[in-house]
C-alpha cells in the first residue's frame, strides 16, 4: 500500500512543498538497476532520470507561479512516475485558470527555445537539421559533448510539451480545452465536452500505439480514457449545479456582448433552476439531520432516510471531482 499511496519529502522551495511519490522511488531503482536499453551506460541512466526530474519539477512549479500570479494558491507538488502533480488553486474562472494551466507548457516552451538557441550558437543547430556539429575551437571546453546534452534536454522538454499538449482531460491539454469553451457554454457543458474530446483523444492515441508497437502510449491512451469516461459519469449524476464553489456567472458575463440572448437566457434560467433545487434539497437534509440529534436515526422514515443518503453519496462525489480537478493542474 506504501508504493501505491506512500510519499517521501524532499525539500521546499518558495513556500512549495515538494514530495515524491513512492512508486517513483521505485521506478528510478529499477531504471538504476536494469537500465534503459542497449547503449546506455549507468552515467547515461543516472544523467536521464536527473534531467527528466528537474524539467517535469520546473513545468510543476511554472503552474504553481502562475496560479500565484493570477491570485490562486499553490503550495504543494507530488512528482511520480508519469510526470507531476501542482496542487495549484486558480480563482475559478476561466481566465486564471487557463493562465495557470498554461503555465507549465511555458516552462518546457521557454526550455526548447534556450537549448535550441545555445544549439545553434555552438554548432550551427536547427530543429530541421540533424544532430551534426562542428566543434568550435574555444579553448578546453568539450562542444561536442555539452552540444549533445543541450539536445538531450531540449528532446526530453519537447516530447513533455507535446505530450502534455494532448486534448484528453485531465492533462493540460484537456485542460486548456475546457477553460477555452468554458466562457462560451458554462462550466458544467464545458466538463462535459472536454471529457467527450477526451475519450476520442484517447481513442486516437490508442490506435496510434497499436500500429506502432508503443506499449507505453497504449496504457496512458487506457489510462486517460478511463479518466474522463469516470469524469463524465460524475458530472452527469451531480448536475450542473453540484460544483457549488465554481463562479459560473463567469461562463455567462464575458466582457462582450453575448451572440446568442435567448441561450444566455436559457442557460442561466437552467442554471438558476438548479441552485433553488440544490437549495431545497439542503433545507430537507438540515431538518432530517435536525431530527436525527433530537430522535435517533431509528425516528426515520424509509423516505427520509434515502434522501439522506443521495445527499451523502453527492457530496461525496463533488468532494472527489473538486480534489481531482486541484490535483490534476
Amino acid at each position: 500500500m506504501w508504493i501505491f499511496n506512500g510519499s517521501v519529502p524532499l525539500f521546499t522551495a518558495f513556500g512549495i512543498r515538494v514530495r515524491a511519490h513512492a512508486s517513483l522511488i521505485v521506478t528510478i531503482v529499477l531504471v538504476l538497476l536494469l537500465g534503459l536499453g542497449p547503449g546506455f551506460t549507468w552515467q547515461d541512466r543516472v544523467l536521464s532520470m536527473t534531467m527528466l526530474f528537474a524539467i517535469v519539477l520546473l513545468h510543476e512549479f511554472g503552474h504553481c507561479f502562475a496560479a500565484r500570479w493570477v491570485g490562486g494558491e499553490a503550495e504543494d507538488i507530488l512528482m511520480h512516475p508519469l510526470g507531476g502533480v501542482a496542487y495549484a488553486r486558480a480563482p475559478q474562472r476561466p481566465l486564471p485558470t487557463f493562465i495557470t494551466v498554461a503555465g507549465g507548457p511555458l516552462v518546457n516552451v521557454v526550455i526548447c527555445i534556450v537549448c535550441g538557441a545555445a544549439l545553434y550558437f555552438i554548432g550551427g543547430w536547427s530543429p530541421t537539421a540533424p544532430l551534426i556539429f562542428q566543434q568550435p575551437n574555444w579553448g578546453y571546453v568539450d562542444w561536442l559533448e555539452m552540444s549533445r546534452y543541450l539536445y538531450w534536454i531540449y528532446q526530453i522538454s519537447l516530447i513533455l510539451l507535446l505530450f502534455n499538449l494532448l486534448p484528453i482531460y485531465p492533462l493540460d491539454g484537456g485542460q486548456m480545452v475546457q477553460t477555452i469553451l468554458w466562457p462560451m457554454v458554462g462550466y458544467y457543458k464545458s466538463m462535459n465536452w472536454s471529457c467527450i474530446i477526451g475519450m476520442v483523444g484517447a481513442v486516437l492515441a490508442g490506435i496510434v500505439a497499436i500500429a506502432s508497437g508503443r506499449i507505453g502510449l497504449g496504457v496512458l491512451a487506457v489510462m486517460g480514457f478511463l479518466t474522463c469516461r469516470s469524469l463524465r459519469k460524475q458530472l452527469i449524476e451531480m448536475g450542473p449545479g453540484a460544483m457549488s464553489d465554481v463562479d459560473y456567472s463567469a461562463s455567462y458575463d464575458t466582457g462582450r456582448p453575448a451572440k446568442n440572448t435567448f441561450r444566455a437566457r436559457r442557460e442561466t434560467a437552467k442554471f438558476e433552476k438548479a441552485k433553488k433545487q440544490e437549495q431545497a434539497v439542503q433545507q430537507q437534509v438540515d431538518q432530517i439531520l435536525a431530527k436525527v440529534a433530537s430522535k435517533g436515526m431509528n425516528s426515520l422514515n424509509w423516505w427520509e432516510k434515502r434522501t439522506l443518503r443521495t445527499a451523502t453519496e453527492q457530496q461525496r462525489q463533488a468532494d472527489q471531482l473538486r480534489k481531482q480537478r486541484r490535483g490534476y493542474t
